[in-house]
Protein backbone atom coordinates (compact mmCIF):
# COMPACT_ATOMS: atom_id res chain seq x y z
CA UNK A 1 0.00 0.00 0.00
CA UNK A 2 1.41 3.58 -0.70
CA UNK A 3 1.84 6.17 1.77
CA UNK A 4 0.78 9.74 0.25
CA UNK A 5 3.78 10.68 2.82
CA UNK A 6 6.26 9.71 0.38
CA UNK A 7 4.21 11.95 -2.30
CA UNK A 8 4.63 14.99 0.14
CA UNK A 9 8.49 14.01 0.78
CA UNK A 10 8.94 14.24 -3.39
CA UNK A 11 6.67 17.20 -3.98
CA UNK A 12 8.97 19.51 -1.09
CA UNK A 13 12.34 18.27 -2.45
CA UNK A 14 10.87 18.98 -6.01
CA UNK A 15 10.11 22.54 -4.41
CA UNK A 16 13.17 22.77 -2.78
CA UNK A 17 15.71 21.96 -5.32
CA UNK A 18 13.90 24.17 -8.24
CA UNK A 19 14.13 27.13 -5.86
CA UNK A 20 10.46 27.92 -6.22
CA UNK A 21 10.38 28.43 -2.31
CA UNK A 22 11.51 27.16 0.51
CA UNK A 23 9.13 24.48 1.73
CA UNK A 24 8.24 22.86 4.89
CA UNK A 25 5.92 19.84 5.68
CA UNK A 26 3.92 20.61 8.90
CA UNK A 27 5.39 23.36 10.43
CA UNK A 28 8.66 25.25 9.54
CA UNK A 29 11.94 25.77 11.59
CA UNK A 30 11.79 28.57 13.78
CA UNK A 31 14.42 30.91 12.26
CA UNK A 32 13.17 29.82 8.51
CA UNK A 33 13.79 32.97 6.33
CA UNK A 34 10.52 34.63 4.95
CA UNK A 35 9.10 34.05 2.35
CA UNK A 36 8.26 30.03 2.85
CA UNK A 37 5.80 27.39 2.44
CA UNK A 38 4.64 24.74 4.61
CA UNK A 39 2.05 22.02 3.47
CA UNK A 40 -0.54 21.94 5.79
CA UNK A 41 -4.11 20.43 5.90
CA UNK A 42 -4.12 16.73 3.74
CA UNK A 43 -7.65 15.43 3.60
CA UNK A 44 -7.39 12.01 1.87
CA UNK A 45 -10.12 10.42 0.49
CA UNK A 46 -9.68 6.40 -0.82
CA UNK A 47 -10.86 6.06 -4.04
CA UNK A 48 -11.48 2.87 -5.71
CA UNK A 49 -8.33 2.90 -7.50
CA UNK A 50 -6.07 4.69 -5.65
CA UNK A 51 -5.92 7.51 -3.24
CA UNK A 52 -6.81 11.76 -3.83
CA UNK A 53 -5.45 14.26 -1.38
CA UNK A 54 -6.36 17.55 -1.22
CA UNK A 55 -3.84 19.71 0.60
CA UNK A 56 -2.66 23.25 1.19
CA UNK A 57 0.45 25.18 0.82
CA UNK A 58 0.40 28.15 3.38
CA UNK A 59 2.81 31.10 2.09
CA UNK A 60 4.07 33.15 4.51
CA UNK A 61 6.20 36.57 4.05
CA UNK A 62 7.58 39.20 7.04
CA UNK A 63 7.66 41.85 4.23
CA UNK A 64 4.28 44.59 4.16
CA UNK A 65 5.05 45.21 0.25
CA UNK A 66 5.53 42.20 -1.60
CA UNK A 67 3.95 42.95 -4.64
CA UNK A 68 4.69 42.27 -8.11
CA UNK A 69 7.82 39.72 -7.50
CA UNK A 70 6.08 37.61 -4.59
CA UNK A 71 2.99 37.72 -6.72
CA UNK A 72 5.20 36.40 -9.81
CA UNK A 73 6.86 33.65 -7.24
CA UNK A 74 3.53 32.32 -6.22
CA UNK A 75 2.60 32.09 -10.32
CA UNK A 76 5.70 30.20 -11.27
CA UNK A 77 4.98 28.23 -8.43
CA UNK A 78 1.67 26.75 -9.24
CA UNK A 79 2.28 26.62 -12.79
CA UNK A 80 5.32 24.69 -12.07
CA UNK A 81 3.26 22.36 -10.19
CA UNK A 82 -0.23 22.20 -11.91
CA UNK A 83 -0.04 18.68 -13.36
CA UNK A 84 3.05 17.79 -12.77
CA UNK A 85 3.71 14.02 -12.31
CA UNK A 86 5.53 12.18 -9.72
CA UNK A 87 6.51 8.99 -11.62
CA UNK A 88 8.04 7.36 -8.92
CA UNK A 89 5.39 8.06 -6.51
CA UNK A 90 2.58 7.32 -9.16
CA UNK A 91 1.44 10.72 -8.66
CA UNK A 92 -0.10 14.08 -10.72
CA UNK A 93 -0.85 17.05 -8.77
CA UNK A 94 -3.57 19.34 -9.96
CA UNK A 95 -3.96 23.01 -8.89
CA UNK A 96 -7.39 24.40 -7.25
CA UNK A 97 -7.40 27.33 -5.58
CA UNK A 98 -5.54 30.70 -4.11
CA UNK A 99 -7.11 33.05 -1.91
CA UNK A 100 -5.58 35.58 0.63
CA UNK A 101 -5.44 34.64 4.55
CA UNK A 102 -5.73 37.31 7.43
CA UNK A 103 -4.59 36.16 10.51
CA UNK A 104 -4.84 39.05 13.26
CA UNK A 105 -2.64 37.38 15.33
CA UNK A 106 0.64 37.69 12.94
CA UNK A 107 1.90 41.01 11.34
CA UNK A 108 2.57 38.16 8.40
CA UNK A 109 1.38 38.11 4.90
CA UNK A 110 -0.16 35.05 4.17
CA UNK A 111 -1.57 32.82 1.00
CA UNK A 112 -3.25 29.63 0.90
CA UNK A 113 -3.22 27.66 -2.32
CA UNK A 114 -4.64 24.83 -2.72
CA UNK A 115 -3.78 21.59 -4.63
CA UNK A 116 -5.31 17.78 -5.31
CA UNK A 117 -2.87 15.01 -5.68
CA UNK A 118 -4.14 12.21 -7.23
CA UNK A 119 -2.13 8.61 -6.43
CA UNK A 120 -2.51 5.54 -7.90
Amino acid sequence: MYKYSDFFAALQKYVNENKLIVLYYDSAKKNAAFPYGVISDPVVSKLRYGTLVYFDINIWSSEPEIGFIFEKKLEKLINELDGLIFKDQNAVIHFETQKDVDDPEFELIKKKITFSVRIF
